[in-house]
């Protein structure tokens, strides 16, 4: 008896089926392939198997349907994430959105790992560069997020300028939504201030020091796409945050939009801060920094940085110094204090936290919030006594905070370094502070030497040492 069971678990007769496809009129030809998948067993397997070698019109109606059933029976795609990740790389490009948003929804709602995610990486990323439609466009963000992490945002970025070309079409603004809260999880809140505006010097001098390890062209790029940011698009990321629900707010990108010099976006921040401010309360962040989810964490950490000090300053401060939490949780504590300008908590945190780098850098966002001059000081201090393996985390600031002008203050130091370690350490540091300063201020500030002092420096040979090759990537 040929039932549907049997049926559904013959492969020869379910590759007959597909390729009977092609006989099917138009207007049979969605039905026909519906029959196919619902026979269940092997039949989505052996559809997906054949698929590459249908007509490109018949491909484009399955990878609908197909779609349209993963996007109903999610699980139903979890043990054909491989047969599905080949064939949307096989098929016809017209095609492809469909199954990668098939994809996006076996991953949204089945537990992959890591490896079976990264597989989606290099998809992900070409999908940005696509002409997908931005329904999809929105789910292939979402894979990015998970699959390849900081990398898509320039991409991400200068899609969310194309779309607001056409904002009252539903799907660009359903995409903006979606890209602004992947910008919010992977860059935090420098990148989605300076959505707002691009110029910030504070919000770009925290970016480059969060992604003081990364890759910088990767920061280049970024800051790249930033800049093709206006007034008019700040106006429509606020008014987006305006009209829709987060589960984040999004108020450091308000506070950034209050004080913008265009009169019309600051009017649109003042009109976003009160709907912001309602939707989510810091008292209910503060409650999500328990959650189970390291991730959930981290947002809420980030988003509380987006407050003013008086109402988070203390949590924050509580959270860097909780010696049970994770040390890229505490680092992001640090930062959000840093974005609050909170002196006096990042000054407690260097002597009170139980972990040397996060003391480091405690001290070098505090000294980074203090006049120059005195935040130099305190920072050469950190940087000649610190231990060698946190040389390079102090140094970076050191760096950030020191101007063409300051060579005197390290030639000072070295004339009045306690040993030879000291000596050699700023020794190193000069040759770095040399080549990353070059340029007519710093030529001006070396004619103000001494003779002598102008011959040492010439003799400062292309650095070798480690502290060089880790700060110059910074």
């Amino acid at each position: 008896m040929n039932t549907k069971a049997s049926k559904s678990r013959n492969v020869k007769a379910l590759r007959r089926m597909v390729a009977n496809l092609e006989k099917k009129t138009e207007t049979r030809l969605k039905n026909a392939v519906c029959d196919v998948i619902d026979l269940g067993g092997f039949s989505l397997a052996v559809l997906l198997e054949k698929l590459s070698s249908l007509t490109v019109p018949v491909q484009m109606v399955a990878a609908r349907k197909i779609e349209d059933f993963l996007y109903f029976h999610p699980e139903k795609g979890a043990k054909l994430f491989d047969r599905l990740l080949a064939a949307m790389r096989d098929v016809d490009v017209t095609c492809r959105p469909f199954l990668l948003a098939a994809l996006a929804d076996v991953v949204s709602h089945v537990e992959a790992d890591h490896m079976t995610i990264g597989k989606l990486a290099p998809d992900a990323l070409d999908a940005l560069d696509s002409d997908m439609d931005f329904v999809r466009m929105g789910r292939a963000v979402e894979l990015v997020v998970k699959a390849t992490g900081i990398t898509g945002i320039p991409a991400i970025i200068r899609l969310m300028i194309k779309s607001t070309s056409r904002l009252d079409d539903y799907a660009n603004y359903q995409f903006i939504e979606t890209a602004l809260m992947a910008l919010k999880r992977l860059g935090g809140e420098p990148v989605i201030r300076l959505l707002i505006n691009p110029a910030s010097d504070e919000a770009i001098r925290q970016l480059r020091m969060e992604w003081r390890s990364m890759d910088q062209q990767l920061l280049q790029d970024t800051l790249a796409a930033l800049r093709q940011v206006d007034a008019d698009f700040a106006q429509v990321m606020l008014k987006v945050i305006d009209l829709s629900d987060f589960n984040l707010p999004f108020a450091a990108m308000i506070r950034e939009g209050i004080s913008h010099s265009d009169k019309w976006v600051r009017h649109a921040a003042v009109a976003s801060m009160k709907k912001a401010s309602e939707a989510v309360s810091p008292e209910a962040l503060a409650r999500m920094l328990n959650d189970d989810s390291s991730e959930v964490r981290l947002m809420a950490v980030t988003s509380l940085g987006g407050f003013a000090r008086e109402q988070t300053g203390v949590t924050l401060e509580e959270l860097a110094a909780r010696q049970g939490e994770s040390l890229e949780i505490r680092l992001n504590a640090l930062y959000a204090l840093f974005s609050q300008k909170n002196l006096p908590a990042l000054e407690n945190l260097v002597t009170s936290v139980d972990n040397f780098n996060l003391a480091v850098n405690a001290q070098g966002l505090a000294s980074l919030l203090m006049p120059r001059e005195e935040g130099a000081k305190n920072m050469l201090k950190t940087f000649v006594s610190v231990k060698s393996e946190l040389v390079t985390e102090a140094g970076y600031y050191l760096l950030e905070i020191l101007e063409p002008e300051d060579i005197e203050i390290l030639i000072s130091a070295h004339a009045s370094a306690a040993n030879e370690v000291q000596r050699e350490r700023l020794i190193d540091f000069l040759r770095l502070f040399v080549a990353k300063k070059a340029g007519p201020r710093f030529d001006q500030a070396r004619a103000r030497l001494s003779v002598a002092e102008q011959k040492a420096l010439d003799l400062l040979s292309p650095p070798k040492a480690p502290l060089k090759a880790k700060l110059q990537s910074s």
